[in-house]
């Protein structure tokens, strides 16, 4: 068991240096191409770089992918099948805490920042128009604003339901764990031809 949480704390250790690389490149990279292309004074900035919501965007989700591999690595290098102290329950509680705030307020903050300031999903704008004939005279359309609201409301309740699984999940964990672990025992009390093994001599 030693070795098994050495791994883990190895392993957790790698995670949180890829993660931290990923996270400080990706932010820098989305400020960088976020910037204007010249300053106040109309000197060029960073001219060798490219510009624009796509590359910003790229920059941000390397960022967050950076962030998770960060606090993935470190609930598998301090939290994950150690003994529960009350340093690593604040821990744990840190790194719980912070990924809600990302599911539930960065993610869907930057959704409606793009689908409103920078794609500009209004009203006006309609993807879906079904002829009134079809439908009994009525006028149905669906427009760019609700489609980003029915994004929004269904990312949310993904969200929540896969949360509400995986907590579940771990607070099986122990129950799961040893009905495998019976499993692999029976397995190997059974032979190929699916009689029970006996030991030499009975």
């Amino acid at each position: 068991m030693a070795e098994g949480r050495d791994r883990n704390f190895d392993l957790g250790i790698a995670a949180m240096v890829v993660g931290l690389v990923l996270a400080i490149a990706g932010a820098l990279w989305a400020h960088f191409t976020g910037l204007p292309e010249v300053d106040d004074v109309g000197r060029k900035l960073y001219p060798n770089l490219p510009r624009g919501w796509g590359w910003v965007l790229i920059g941000q989700l390397v960022s967050l992918g950076g962030v998770l591999i960060l606090m993935g690595g470190t609930a598998l290098a301090f939290l994950y099948e150690k003994p529960m102290t009350w340093a690593r329950s604040a821990l744990g509680g840190l790194l719980f805490t912070g990924l809600m705030i990302i599911l539930f307020g960065v993610i869907p903050n930057e959704w409606l920042t793009y689908t409103q300031a920078v794609w500009e999903w209004t009203d006006q704008k309609l993807w879906v128009q079904i002829p009134a004939d079809l439908i009994g005279g009525n006028e149905v359309n669906i427009s760019a604003a609700a489609v980003k609201d029915i994004v929004s409301g269904t990312y949310s309740l993904v969200v929540t339901g896969g949360i509400a699984a995986a907590m579940i999940a771990w607070q099986r964990r122990d129950e799961i764990r040893a009905k495998r672990e019976k499993k692999k025992a029976e397995k190997k009390s059974v032979s190929t031809y699916g009689r029970p093994l006996q030991k030499a001599g009975k």
